[in-house]
């Protein structure tokens, strides 16, 4: 099973790499339920993270990167309460593409939860969806991590924000164990611990920091010790997980300037 993540970073408005790093947080929980999946199965997940704002100038670059997967996870920054132009551009060049049962979800990082993210992630579930893709969410669940106005440091992601990343991971290999085994998508649910009633039995704080507290604190750790955080990552995940660097790009000039982290 091919699990294909992409990304855009940086950021829209600050120098924070938001979704960046919360896409860090999805592929190692997606590769946590993919070694649980491989004991009981058998069947190998492959995590391919792809950078694909470089693409967006490329028709066949676009082409590219959404065939051949199993599964596509779209990690976007919210801009203007909504998409970024940039991962709009890129959506439309996949035009044309008949990628029929495969599967298609996303999320967003925004600067609050009620500037837009949502919107985000409605257009991009839609555009997979004209693309043949069927598309998922947790349950009900838009997942947008808001990473300002709240009770912590801007950038900061709570215990919920890991919480909610953790059981989409979940519902993505539960999904794509459902197309190729024998097992019903209930019973591997049952199995991954999901629940669509999930809010009736919601976990405790405690409960939470038990099982993505770690991982929390290491998708927030770039804020306070910058680039050397992610050498944590990059030994994890097996590949560098440096933030890319926009400055080569044709178009970085229309990229906001990041804003410094105070």
């Amino acid at each position: 099973m091919i699990l294909r993540l992409l990304h855009f970073s940086p950021g829209t408005a600050t120098g924070r790499h938001d979704s960046h790093r919360a896409l860090l947080g999805f592929e190692w929980f997606a590769r946590e339920a993919g070694r649980e999946a491989e004991r009981m199965t058998g069947i190998t997940l492959t995590v391919e993270r792809i950078w694909a704002l470089p693409s967006i100038t490329s028709k066949p670059a676009v082409h590219a990167i959404l065939s051949g997967a199993d599964a596509l996870v779209l990690a976007s920054p919210t801009y203007a309460q909504g998409s970024p132009w940039f991962v709009r551009r890129f959506l439309e060049l996949g035009a044309g593409l008949q990628l029929w049962g495969g599967l298609g979800t996303a999320f967003a990082t925004a600067g609050g939860l009620h500037t837009g993210g949502e919107m985000t992630v409605i257009d991009t579930l839609r555009s997979w969806q004209g693309l043949g893709l069927c598309t998922f969410t947790f349950a009900q669940k838009y997942v947008v991590l808001g990473a300002q106005q709240k009770f912590t440091a801007d950038g900061e992601f709570d215990l919920i924000d890991a919480w909610f990343l953790r059981q989409l991971a979940r519902t993505t290999i539960v999904q794509l164990l459902a197309r190729s085994s024998v097992k019903t998508g209930a019973e591997w649910a049952k199995q991954f611990g999901l629940e669509t009633g999930y809010y009736h039995a919601f976990p405790s704080e405690e409960s939470m920091r038990d099982s993505v507290g770690f991982l929390r604190d290491k998708m927030n750790a770039p804020l306070t010790s910058g680039p050397t955080a992610y050498e944590w990552w990059t030994q994890e995940l097996g590949a560098s997980a440096l933030p890319p660097d926009v400055t080569g790009l044709p178009f970085a000039a229309l990229l906001p300037e990041p804003q410094a982290l105070t």
